[in-house]
């Protein structure tokens, strides 16, 4: 299937639709994921991965190959919710984080309630403090850590370079350890 996205060109209604339905399949969670890490609203998150998908359908054609389509797809996520974000209706509104990520795996099932109860904290606390930091640190700790890109991934994605992405990397596990440290959380 990646084969077929790479290579552009035109694709018939039935193949775009395959297209597509692979690429939900497969970059939809994270897409969804994303959004919310941004915006820090589900409904408006929601919309954004509809874009996304709808901006993906539309322009198979245009995809050339020069990056995968995982990165292409997020490229166009993370225009958007920059977009969104340069809103006056999102400035204008102070955005709440909700509880988006409950379904993520973190814990083997053998691991006992009182030891699952207190990851769950330890989690929570995380994302809560990852969403405290400022975009440009909590996008690329997303990419980076939550999407498992790699710098290179991560720099075409953003429109930065490796080094940037090193550096804002760096910078958010500092402000990340720091703010940790200062709500006095301490992970043992």
């Amino acid at each position: 299937m990646e084969a077929t996205i790479a290579g552009g060109g035109a694709f018939d209604l039935a193949e775009k639709e395959r297209t597509l339905e692979h690429l939900v399949e497969a970059y939809g969670d994270g897409v969804l994921q994303l959004a919310y890490f941004y915006v820090k609203d589900r409904s408006l998150a929601e919309d954004i991965f509809q874009e996304v998908f709808t901006k993906v359908f539309f322009g198979l054609h245009t995809f050339r190959g020069q990056s995968s389509p995982k990165t292409w797809i997020y490229r166009i996520a993370i225009n958007l919710c920059h977009d969104k974000l340069r809103s006056w209706s999102m400035r204008r509104v102070l955005l709440i984080g909700e509880d988006f990520f409950s379904n993520l795996p973190l814990l083997p099932t053998e691991v006992d309630a009182v030891e699952r109860v207190l990851a769950e904290a330890d989690r929570q606390v995380l994302l809560e403090t990852v969403m405290a930091l400022p975009v440009e640190y909590r996008e690329v700790i997303t990419l980076y850590y939550y999407e498992e890109m790699d710098t290179r991934e991560v720099a075409q994605a953003l429109g930065l370079s490796e080094g940037t992405v090193r550096s804002r990397l760096h910078r958010a596990r500092a402000r990340l350890k720091a703010l940790l440290l200062n709500g006095g959380y301490s992970h043992e």
